[in-house]
């Protein structure tokens, strides 16, 4: 018998959803909360407003608690960087993605980055 291979299309079902998901690549850090040599990099696949899809190296199994901090693409000035701070539980994951669905979320001013792209001073013409 030959078993289809596990992946991104198991998750694009039929939507039953009553939130849109926006397909958006960022980058993202999880800790499985209660262990915490479970943590891990990824990239979020796609987010709504409660819940986010991430890839993983890592399997969680449903309904176990998850912290997600996600980088986002906002710097204020020269001040701050934004990230995206999730604390929710595991819906479903397979083959290297994780579905969380939101309990609580928050935008936090982080530190700066350390790589900075300023802006070229102009020259006079």
């Amino acid at each position: 018998m030959r078993r289809a291979k596990l992946g991104l299309s198991n998750f694009d079902r039929q939507e039953r959803r009553s939130r849109i998901r926006f397909p958006i690549e960022l980058g993202a850090h999880y800790t499985v909360d209660r262990r915490n040599d479970v943590s891990g990099t990824g990239k979020t696949v796609n987010i709504s407003s409660n819940g986010v899809l991430i890839t993983s190296a890592h399997a969680v199994s449903p309904d176990t608690s998850i912290t997600v901090l996600i980088e986002w693409p906002i710097v204020l000035g020269d001040v701050s960087a934004f990230a995206l701070h999730i604390y929710g539980r595991v819906v479903r994951s397979d083959a290297g993605l994780v579905a969380v669905q939101f309990s609580r979320h928050e935008l936090r001013a982080q530190p700066k980055p350390s790589i900075q792209f300023r802006s070229i001073p102009k020259t006079a013409s």
